[in-house]
């Protein structure tokens, strides 16, 4: 299966999986807005395997989306009352 690409709060998220035998687990990059190629990719922590390929795929973007939510977490502003 190719990699999956998709985007979060404006982010590129690429997932690579890889067979490890009988389970599966993936390398996982991001990109910020307006950043791309793979010198600007950032490597989201990730050190899980899964019984398939397509939840290794659904886990490490979920791995990066928590990332992100890290990464963007004092870029939010409070809501005005």
């Amino acid at each position: 299966m190719k990699p999956l690409e998709t985007e979060y709060k404006g982010w590129t998220i690429r997932v690579i999986t890889r067979s490890m035998g009988r389970a599966w687990s993936a390398l996982v990059e991001a990109w910020p807005p307006g950043k791309s190629g793979d010198k600007n990719a950032e490597l989201v922590p990730y050190n899980t395997t899964s019984q398939n390929e397509k939840a290794a795929q659904e886990a490490g973007r979920m791995a990066a989306v928590r990332f992100i939510d890290a990464k963007t977490a004092g870029d939010e502003k409070p809501a005005k009352k």
